[in-house]
């Protein structure tokens, strides 16, 4: 094989067929490199990522607790309307973190997979149950997140903290 790469030019070598230790050991090199250029590897994801896609879905689930019980229980709008569009502005925040006073999405009221509780009081405390998990679960990412992302978790922790004095 040596000298069909010689005489390819892949081998640079002598006119008499044989090649100095020097060209065929940087010859080699040169078909290795090609080779492992080409199986890298694609980069690992970016955490930041993965805690924002979790964010997201944390806040797409309070999106839709909020939307059950108000499909069940509209006599709660005026008080559930405010804390829900906050939670589509931290939906809107997490999907692009330039623009934090993104506008609310507005989503079509969904059929609930679980129903709701049928009572105020019952819907309320699933509620304040829903918001503290989910504050605590942006407080945990936040402790993991780069310092830009952890901001935005950080205060996303704090909202979904002061929703229950309001839901209470």
């Amino acid at each position: 094989p040596a000298p069909e790469l010689i005489r390819s030019g892949w081998l640079p070598g002598m006119a008499d067929g044989t090649v100095s230790r020097r060209a065929l050991l940087g010859g080699g090199l040169v078909l290795l490199t090609g080779c492992t250029l080409e199986s890298d590897p694609p980069p690992p994801p970016d955490p930041d990522d993965l805690l924002r896609a979790a964010a997201v879905a944390r806040e797409e689930a309070l999106l839709r607790e909020y939307d059950a019980v108000l499909l069940v229980l509209p006599s709660l709008a005026a008080r559930l309307t405010p804390l829900r569009a906050q939670h589509a502005e931290h939906v809107a925040a997490l999907r692009d973190p330039g623009t934090p006073s993104a506008a609310p999405s507005s989503s079509a009221t969904p059929v609930p997979q679980v129903p709701p509780p049928a009572t105020a009081a019952a819907a309320l405390a699933g509620l304040v149950t829903a918001e503290r998990s989910a504050g605590d679960a942006h407080a945990a990412a936040a402790l993991e997140a780069s310092r830009g992302l952890a901001g935005l978790l950080a205060s996303l922790a704090a909202s979904e903290h002061s929703h229950p004095v309001e839901l209470g």
